[in-house]
């Protein structure tokens, strides 16, 4: 059964890899149009350097030009590495339906992953066919196959979504002071825009990498409205979609923005001391949920340790339909189960 297995798998790898260098060998498409805008988008990017620059020495024209927070697409896009980046977009482009391709994105942009989600499934594929094949063919053990690709398969997307949480409590860290710097630079008499572009300037990433995102597209002819709906799906901010909603608002129907700013500042920083409060009464309640759900695996770990062969009846115990191990299954569907009840519990939303 496994050396069946073990051929199936390396079988349909091997027609993937048939097809991915028919797919490599041919032209990608759209490469003209790319090669278009890109050379559009550097010319751009080198107009503005010019007009911020009042000085330049001869020294400084020999040192390549600072690195932007946007280059890494340009990078990407020239880098050693790009017959690999070609590879995995044509792998993944087979394996990927189009609704997962346009979820994955969202993913990988709110997480600042500077990989497009062909390339990133091809990686998920090929890390799963390597142990399921290492599994099979060395370890002779499907059971620990499934585990290794399972978990091979699961441990990228709770990877995104903890970088997209670290990278969204930043960003909302910075709220604050961002609409502070945006209402005193409208006091001053700056336009909403320059004021944006001040604060790029001046504010630590993530913010400064959004702002200065929204500025190029609006430099580019993108509606600044649409500039601004499009940083809220990036950032995915309940407190910045507020902003956004505001600013919105504001240019439709006019109105004192720097006093509206300052107010919806004052909210923000209530909504955060009420969340604070919150996080801090439900801390225990969180940790003694987690003690709770965790305490019977580290059990029957310990009981393993010390006599395997009593454990070890829970797998291998028969009575005509009836197997031990679903009695271990559904202890771990019960778990989860109960973990999520008590999460949703002191989950509390402001």
């Amino acid at each position: 059964m496994v050396e069946l297995l073990f051929i199936g798998i390396a079988g349909f790898t091997t027609v993937i890899l048939i097809l991915l260098i028919f797919s490599f060998l041919s032209k990608p498409p759209g490469k003209e149009a790319r090669e278009r805008m890109e050379q559009y988008l550097v010319e751009t990017e080198l107009a503005e350097q010019r007009e911020m620059l009042e000085i330049v020495t001869v020294e400084n024209q020999e040192e390549p030009p600072d690195m932007n927070d946007d280059d890494w697409l340009k990078e990407n896009r020239k880098d050693k590495n790009q017959n690999i980046k070609i590879f995995l977009a044509n792998m993944g482009k087979i394996l990927t339906p189009k609704g997962m391709a346009y979820t994955l994105s969202e993913k990988l942009l709110r997480a600042d992953v500077p990989l497009k989600a062909n390339e990133f499934v091809a990686i998920q594929f090929l890390v799963v066919m390597l142990l399921l094949i290492f599994s099979l063919g060395v370890l002779k053990s499907l059971p620990l196959g499934i585990i290794l690709s399972i978990v091979a398969y699961t441990a990228p997307l709770m990877w995104l979504g903890m970088l997209h949480k670290k990278r969204a409590a930043m960003f909302n860290s910075q709220i604050l002071d961002t609409l502070t710097m945006i209402a005193n630079g409208l006091k001053a008499g700056y336009s909403f825009l320059q004021a944006l572009d001040m604060v790029a300037k001046e504010s630590p990433n993530p913010m400064a990498k959004e702002l200065k995102q929204v500025i190029k597209e609006n430099s580019l002819g993108v509606n600044l409205e649409e500039s601004l709906i499009d940083l809220n799906k990036r950032v995915n901010s309940e407190d910045w979609d507020l902003v956004t909603t505001v600013v919105l608002i504001q240019r439709q129907v006019g109105g004192n923005l720097a006093e509206i700013l300052e107010k919806i500042g004052a909210t923000i920083r209530q909504r955060m001391k009420i969340k604070g409060d919150i996080q801090t009464k439900t801390a225990q309640a969180k940790i003694s949920g987690l003690m709770v759900g965790l305490l019977p695996i580290a059990l029957a770990t310990m009981i393993y340790l010390i006599n395997p062969a009593f454990m070890s009846k829970l797998f291998t115990f028969k009575r005509g339909w009836f197997r031990g191990w679903y009695v271990v299954v559904l202890g771990l569907i019960w778990e989860l189960i109960g973990l999520y009840a008590i999460m949703m519990i002191v989950d509390i939303e402001v």
